[in-house]
């Protein structure tokens, strides 16, 4: 004969059939939402391409005040690669040129812009004063392969950029 005590040490145990079927929930719940925390992730590596490439910019105007050379930012659609460099003509510290990869599922919009001899297309040049060159683009535009995009455009003022969705 079960007594007080056994009854309710027995009912704390889980049965292998509730087991299985918060299991099978859980992976329906899972399937369900699998596609939109895909596109989820997707959109966030859009906007963390965006913002390392503003975070270039930054830098390469940073780089012009502290080095007194221009500097520019060159962007590759073809391979996806941009980076920072001293302006053809001047020589920077090479040990503060920078050279960053975007996800191989981003890419930059293509631009009719100016080459440097490196060949790279010269995105955003920056004077020793910090500001922008007249020559530098109004807007850098950075496309996901679902056809998602957002774009460095010009600030206002000229100084730099900002990133518009």
């Amino acid at each position: 004969m079960l007594t007080r005590n056994d009854r309710h040490h027995s009912s704390q145990a889980f049965t292998l059939v509730e087991l299985i079927l918060v299991m099978t929930l859980l992976a329906t719940l899972l399937a369900l939402a699998a596609p939109s925390l895909s596109r989820s992730f997707k959109g966030h590596n859009l906007e963390q391409e965006a913002t390392q490439l503003l975070a270039a910019t930054e830098y390469a105007r940073d780089e012009a005040v502290s080095q007194g050379v221009p500097m520019s930012v060159w962007i590759s659609p073809e391979t996806g690669d941009f980076g920072v460099q001293a302006m053809d003509g001047y020589e920077g510290d090479a040990l503060r040129e920078k050279t960053w990869t975007l996800n191989r599922d981003i890419h930059f919009d293509p631009v009719k812009a100016t080459t440097d001899k490196s060949g790279h297309t010269v995105a955003a040049q920056f004077e020793p004063d910090g500001t922008l060159d007249p020559e530098s683009l109004d807007a850098i535009r950075v496309i996901a392969n679902s056809e998602e995009s957002i774009s460095l455009t010009q600030t206002e003022d000229g100084w730099g950029y900002e990133i518009v969705k």
